[in-house]
């Protein structure tokens, strides 16, 4: 298992890998942005599920927040921005085009204050934690009484995960996630909400979803066949999945 400095060290620079220059990446984060730019507050709130809890004007936190999608949807509610990212480059790309306090680094070296969030977003980035059950008793902590934590990762009850783990156990290979990245810990649905309410909050929301890939992006993208044809069959099952809790 990674220690920090190796984390630290892995996702400097992370959006300039190869696995996101292959798919352009960032072009495909600005289009989102131009995009979430004219829709209303309904119209949000019907495409990402997550989010039907945010308030206008709510103090939001996007924790590892990447190139800022989940910033988008929230400057579009007029929300007050907060951020943490390890990636520098990230870090500058967010607050190039959103009004937005950052912190480079781990959510507890931030030294938020208690109670201080009234939503608090986090997508796809407990898989790649120490100790998810720390980072989420942080969260919480940070999270004011009555407000919402979304966590968003892989779905590992998913089938297409469930088969993928069994044939590299039958072929006497380490199962990891179809996708090929790295992950420190991958969660099954119910594992997810009991972690969540060993920490004191209270699931009002959840679900799963598909990888949700445009087969005219896939087209494009310069990547070899096969992980074209594996981001191709996460379309058709349910590799995702969102909690939102109440604290």
């Amino acid at each position: 298992m990674a220690d920090s400095q190796e984390l630290t060290d892995y996702y400097t620079n992370y959006y300039e890998k190869e696995h996101y220059e292959s798919v352009d990446y960032k072009n495909l984060i600005l289009n989102h942005f131009s995009r979430i730019s004219v829709l209303k507050e309904a119209e949000i709130k019907k495409e990402a599920r997550f989010l039907k809890k945010l308030e206008t004007g709510s103090k939001f936190l996007d924790v590892g927040c990447g190139l800022g999608l989940g910033l988008a949807y929230a400057n579009q509610h007029n929300c007050e921005l907060f951020a943490t990212e390890f990636d520098t480059g990230a870090l500058n790309f967010v607050k190039q085009h959103f009004p937005v306090e950052t912190f480079q680094g781990d959510i507890w070296e931030a030294k938020y204050p208690e109670n201080y969030f009234d939503f608090i977003h986090i997508s796809h980035v407990i898989e790649h934690v120490l100790d998810p059950k720390a980072y989420i008793s942080e969260m919480k902590r940070i999270l004011k009484p009555g407000g919402h934590l979304a966590i968003g990762t892989p779905n590992m009850s998913s089938n297409l995960y469930r088969f993928h783990r069994w044939s590299r156990l039958l072929s006497m290979d380490i199962p990891d996630v179809i996708d090929g990245l790295e992950h420190t810990f991958i969660f099954p649905k119910k594992l997810l909400k009991e972690i969540c309410e060993e920490q004191g909050l209270k699931a009002i929301d959840h679900y799963t979803h598909n990888f949700g890939e445009k087969f005219s992006n896939l087209i494009r993208y310069k990547m070899p066949l096969k992980k074209k044809l594996n981001r191709l069959v996460q379309n058709a099952f349910q590799v995702n999945q969102w909690i939102v809790c109440i604290k």
